[in-house]
């Protein structure tokens, strides 16, 4: 007799589907053991559980991992699939004696095993109908599988089958194979997790019954066993064994994902950054401790699930937030959930927090936000900005700041600028050092912050440079450089010290836009105008300085390469003796021969060779060129050497000068060195140290021009000088201006109680010569008695009139 499930050998043509559905569970029912079946269906169940996790975990990894993690899901999934299917054949009873094929059995294995792991691997594909083809593979190695299974199923009897329910169960297999997948890759919820699970139980066990409702067997009775109870008793212990890998693979799959899962927890809620993950409907998916601390909300009212609306809303109301401006905020998440493209914000808020959201959209709608306190990085961006752009020592706007202000601050209600330089500021730096040095610049810029009007910003360009921009007061500028230069003189107290400096202020002022460089450089001139001129002066930027400055600026050029083209020459002016007008020496007088422009006078080219730099060449060559020539001359001779202060500010005056002696074999008795006045009161300490090495040589020293700069008993004390030259602006008026003839008179005396001697220059005529004769004075020069002339000129009259001084003196009158 033909066996068939009882209930499909009653089924006739026509029969509809439920009537089909019937003889399914029929043969469910009345052919199976049902506690086997119910173990299968465990087994299936458990299996696909853990397919579905395992293959959620492998399409969500981005790596060369992903192939190792589809090989393990396709090897559960083969294993659930192969295990649910002989679980359910030992519970089937045919009626007759049974067996299994072992290679067969084996081999419906690995085809379960490679055909899923081809359709999960194209399922992970990126591609749109990737997920439905990869379930129709699964599918179709879920039907492979079981009619393998089937060709290795030994029944005694004639076995035939029912093409209507094979057909049926390959479709339930790879419609419900499809129909998993595509929900799988579709969301990696709980939801599409628990459908997906059952979906593929549907696939696995309907392809099962449904083909076993196909099955057809018409028992045969043959002498002896047909079946073999040890077959039986491996395949059972085969079914128990993969059955644990099914169990392990879950547990394993489990147990990752709880690592992971712990780990991503540990990570969201150790992130610096405040995240929370908004799903389509606009709830809350996910979210971190760190997003409420940066808004300073309570953890208490956060909660999944909650409406964005009411998260911005609590973030509003501790804010401050009108009710529409929470409104307009969440307006705009749902303008960036619309985008494609990651949006980045900045939100100031009142308490001065900065907060930057970035928002990233999913593909299946809302978005990911992340939350980043840029409070502390912002202001560190202030301080960085302040620094570049004010002088970290007196706080004022420093050079960078000045040249973008000039720039944009032209405008047709005029601009004035100040140039501000501190005077005998490197004085009192070298004197009480660099520390008490910059408490005189903090000061310094207190003081013009006072001065400084509304309209008006002071900068520290550097040293002891400093500027003022005034905008739109242009005849309030000179007024203001005044009162600058005023506040300057007053004493500056640093610790237990007094300093008293002073500035110069240049002013350049414009009604009209010009180009920043001019203005500056106009206000420079004027600058340079007042330093020259003398300190604590106010110049304002005149019409022919920029012609002035050019000049200087060729002299400058010029100046460089004067020496080695040998353009310079000094010229000698004869020094008598009072009363006999006997010659003692003479003053050298540096000239300079320009090929284009002649003979220049040293009152031109000197104070620029002192500002270029050049003068220290210069004084050495003079050095060097006066020792030179005196050594030609008769040894009861000397020359007195005109020295800036700029060389006397140098130690390497003195090597100089004693090099020069030994190089000409000179006493030092024949070089006298002339200083001024004021080159005493800059630096005067390295002044008196120079001098003191001067005396050491044995050289002689002279105050120039004295009486007319800053005159002091305590200079003549303090330096113990060797010779007062009286300057020209008194010995013009001798013996005519009693007042003269007192100061010359008081000089002189001085000069006699001290033990200095004294030398009158500038004497024009016998009477200005009588004049100061009577008053005492022990040497004379001027026009009177001599010219200045070249070297040549004076070695032709030595050498005519070697002891006729006064031939000599009258040559020496008669010569340019």
């Amino acid at each position: 007799m033909l066996r068939q499930c009882r209930w499909a050998a009653l089924r006739r043509p026509g029969d509809g589907s439920a009537k089909q559905m019937m003889t399914i569970l029929a043969c469910i029912a009345d052919d199976h053991n049902a506690w086997l079946i119910m173990l299968a269906a465990l087994v299936c169940v458990a299996g696909s559980w853990a397919t579905v996790r395992l293959f959620n975990r492998a399409a969500a990894t981005r790596s060369t991992e992903k192939a190792a993690w589809l090989l393990l899901t396709a090897t559960v999934t083969g294993a659930a699939i192969w295990c649910t299917h002989f679980v359910a054949m030992l519970g089937y009873d045919p009626g007759t004696p049974i067996g299994f094929d072992p290679v067969l059995t084996i081999i419906s294995l690995l085809v379960a095993m490679a055909g899923a792991y081809l359709g999960f691997l194209i399922a992970a594909l990126e591609l749109r109908f990737a997920p439905i083809v990869g379930g129709l593979v699964v599918g179709l190695a879920i039907v492979v599988m079981h009619y393998t299974g089937m060709m290795g199923y030994r029944v005694q009897g004639l076995v035939s089958w029912d093409m209507n329910y094979l057909v049926a169960s390959i479709i339930v297999s790879c419609g419900f194979s499809a129909a998993a997948l595509q929900m799988l890759r579709a969301d990696r919820g709980k939801a599409s997790t628990y459908g997906g699970t059952a979906l593929l139980v549907l696939a696995i066990v309907g392809l099962h019954f449904t083909g076993m409702t196909a099955f057809r067997v018409e028992p045969m009775l043959v002498d002896g066993a047909f079946s073999n109870p040890a077959a039986l008793r491996a395949l059972a212990i085969a079914v128990a064994g993969v059955a644990l890998v099914i169990v392990a693979a879950g547990l394993a799959s489990n147990m990752i994902d709880d690592h992971a899962r712990a780990r991503a927890a540990d990570a969201l809620t150790n992130m610096s950054s405040g995240l929370v993950m908004v799903s389509a409907q606009e709830r809350i998916t996910l979210y971190n401790r760190r997003a409420a601390e940066i808004f300073g909300l309570e953890q208490a009212n956060m909660a999944l699930e909650m409406k964005l609306g009411d998260f911005l809303g609590l973030i509003g109301s501790r804010a401050g937030w009108e009710p529409s401006r929470i409104r307009r905020v969440l307006n705009n998440h749902r303008v960036w959930f619309a985008k494609d493209t990651t949006t980045r914000v900045e939100q100031e808020f009142e308490d001065g927090r900065v907060v930057a959201v970035v928002c990233r959209p999913l593909p299946e709608g809302g978005a990911i936000l992340t939350y980043e306190d840029m409070t502390e990085a912002r202001e560190g961006q202030k301080r960085i900005a302040h620094m570049a752009y004010h002088d970290t020592l007196t706080g004022l706007a420093n050079r960078r700041l000045f040249s973008e202000t000039l720039a944009t601050a032209m405008g047709p209600d005029g601009l004035a600028l100040l140039m501000i330089d501190l005077d005998r500021f490197k004085a009192v730096n070298d004197k009480f050092g660099h520390n008490l040095g910059d408490e005189v610049l903090v000061q310094a810029a207190a003081r013009l912050k006072a001065l400084a009007r509304p309209n008006s910003t002071a900068f520290r360009l550097g040293g002891d440079e400093f500027a003022i921009i005034l905008e739109g007061e242009v005849e309030a500028a000179r007024g203001l450089a005044h009162d600058i230069v005023a506040a300057m003189t007053a004493p500056f107290a640093i610790g237990p010290h007094i300093a008293r400096i002073g500035c110069s202020v240049g002013i350049a002022s414009t009604l009209a836009e010009e180009d920043p460089s001019t203005m500056q450089q106009r206000a420079d001139l004027a600058l340079y105008k007042a330093k020259n001129q003398g300190r604590g002066r106010v110049e304002t930027y005149r019409d022919g300085m920029m012609e002035e400055a050019a000049e200087r600026q060729f002299f400058e050029e010029e100046l460089i390469h004067a020496v080695e083209r040998g353009q310079l020459e000094l010229y000698y002016q004869p020094l008598f003796a009072l009363p006999g007008r006997r010659l003692k020496g003479f003053e050298a007088l540096i000239r300079w021969n320009h090929p284009d422009r002649g003979l220049i006078s040293p009152a031109d080219f000197i104070p620029i060779a002192e500002a270029c730099g050049a003068i220290e060449r210069i004084g050495a060559w003079i050095i060097d060129e006066a020792c030179r020539q005196v050594g030609n001359w008769p040894r009861d001779l000397y020359v007195s050497i005109n020295v800036s202060p700029i060389q006397m500010r140098s130690p390497a005056i003195l090597t100089q000068i004693h090099q020069a002696l030994e190089s000409y074999g000179l006493s030092p008795r024949q070089v006298e060195i002339e200083i001024t006045e004021t080159a005493m009161v800059d630096n005067s300490e390295q002044i008196a140290a120079t001098l003191a090495g001067f005396r050491a040589l044995g050289i002689r020293v002279a105050i120039d021009d004295f009486g007319t700069g800053y005159s002091s008993l305590a200079h003549l004390r303090e330096f113990k000088v060797d010779r007062i030259k009286i300057d020209r602006s008194f010995v013009g008026t001798v013996g005519h201006d009693a007042s003269a003839d007192a100061v010359v008179r008081a000089v002189m005396g001085i000069a006699r109680e001290l033990s200095i001697e004294t030398t009158a220059e500038g004497i024009e005529t016998e009477q200005q010569l009588e004049a100061l004769v009577k008053l005492g004075c022990g040497t004379a020069q001027g026009y009177l008695l001599g010219r200045p002339m070249t070297s040549e000129r004076a070695g032709h009259l030595l050498e005519a009139a070697p002891s006729n001084i006064l031939a000599f003196r009258l040559e020496a009158n008669s010569g340019t």
